[in-house]
Protein backbone atom coordinates (compact mmCIF):
# COMPACT_ATOMS: atom_id res chain seq x y z
CA UNK A 1 0.00 0.00 0.00
CA UNK A 2 1.30 3.69 -0.57
CA UNK A 3 0.01 6.88 0.20
CA UNK A 4 0.59 9.81 -1.89
CA UNK A 5 1.27 14.13 -0.61
CA UNK A 6 0.77 16.37 -3.65
CA UNK A 7 2.75 19.51 -2.59
CA UNK A 8 1.62 23.11 -4.04
CA UNK A 9 2.61 26.58 -2.72
CA UNK A 10 1.64 28.09 -0.16
CA UNK A 11 1.23 31.47 1.17
CA UNK A 12 3.15 31.17 4.29
CA UNK A 13 6.88 31.59 4.49
CA UNK A 14 9.00 28.42 4.21
CA UNK A 15 5.72 26.12 4.11
CA UNK A 16 3.58 24.25 1.64
CA UNK A 17 0.10 23.28 1.22
CA UNK A 18 -0.01 19.39 1.58
CA UNK A 19 -2.68 17.57 0.20
CA UNK A 20 -2.57 13.60 1.16
CA UNK A 21 -4.23 10.81 -1.07
CA UNK A 22 -7.50 11.05 0.76
CA UNK A 23 -8.18 14.29 0.92
CA UNK A 24 -6.52 15.84 3.61
CA UNK A 25 -4.97 19.19 3.65
CA UNK A 26 -2.52 20.58 5.72
CA UNK A 27 0.17 23.44 5.37
CA UNK A 28 3.63 22.56 6.83
CA UNK A 29 7.58 23.13 6.77
CA UNK A 30 8.04 19.36 6.88
CA UNK A 31 5.03 17.61 4.92
CA UNK A 32 6.21 14.22 4.24
CA UNK A 33 6.84 13.78 7.77
CA UNK A 34 3.87 15.57 9.09
CA UNK A 35 1.52 13.54 6.61
CA UNK A 36 3.50 10.30 7.94
CA UNK A 37 2.18 11.17 11.56
CA UNK A 38 -0.97 11.89 10.18
CA UNK A 39 -1.35 8.45 8.54
CA UNK A 40 0.00 6.66 11.39
CA UNK A 41 -2.73 7.82 13.81
CA UNK A 42 -5.58 6.56 11.35
CA UNK A 43 -3.93 3.50 11.64
CA UNK A 44 -2.23 3.05 8.15
CA UNK A 45 0.50 0.30 8.16
CA UNK A 46 4.46 1.42 9.15
CA UNK A 47 5.36 -0.41 6.40
CA UNK A 48 3.59 1.39 3.68
CA UNK A 49 5.37 3.62 1.47
CA UNK A 50 4.52 7.40 1.86
CA UNK A 51 5.56 9.88 -1.28
CA UNK A 52 5.27 13.90 -2.20
CA UNK A 53 4.87 14.92 -5.78
CA UNK A 54 4.83 18.49 -6.85
CA UNK A 55 2.27 19.61 -7.94
CA UNK A 56 3.51 22.46 -10.56
CA UNK A 57 5.95 19.28 -12.23
CA UNK A 58 5.58 16.17 -14.04
CA UNK A 59 4.60 14.43 -11.05
CA UNK A 60 7.86 12.80 -10.56
CA UNK A 61 8.50 11.61 -7.02
CA UNK A 62 10.33 14.43 -4.51
CA UNK A 63 10.74 12.17 -1.58
CA UNK A 64 9.17 9.09 0.06
CA UNK A 65 10.09 6.84 2.44
CA UNK A 66 7.66 4.25 4.47
CA UNK A 67 5.42 5.71 7.24
CA UNK A 68 6.60 4.25 10.46
CA UNK A 69 10.37 5.91 9.34
CA UNK A 70 9.00 9.88 8.28
CA UNK A 71 6.85 9.72 11.50
CA UNK A 72 10.08 9.58 13.83
CA UNK A 73 11.88 12.15 11.84
CA UNK A 74 11.91 16.44 11.87
CA UNK A 75 14.43 18.37 10.46
CA UNK A 76 16.61 20.53 12.76
CA UNK A 77 17.85 23.66 11.54
CA UNK A 78 21.54 24.70 12.11
CA UNK A 79 23.82 27.03 12.53
CA UNK A 80 24.73 29.12 9.01
CA UNK A 81 21.59 27.60 7.63
CA UNK A 82 22.41 23.89 7.85
CA UNK A 83 20.09 20.91 8.65
CA UNK A 84 19.88 17.86 9.67
CA UNK A 85 17.20 15.15 10.48
CA UNK A 86 16.53 14.54 13.97
CA UNK A 87 14.27 12.20 16.51
CA UNK A 88 10.58 13.99 16.15
CA UNK A 89 9.34 14.82 19.68
CA UNK A 90 5.77 16.13 19.86
CA UNK A 91 5.29 19.52 21.27
CA UNK A 92 4.16 19.27 25.48
CA UNK A 93 0.33 19.30 25.84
Amino acid sequence: MSYTISLAPSTHPGKVTATSSDGYIFTASEPLFADARYWQAVGAPSTATITTIWSSGPGHWALRSTIGHAAKLMVREGKRDTSQFAKWTPFPR
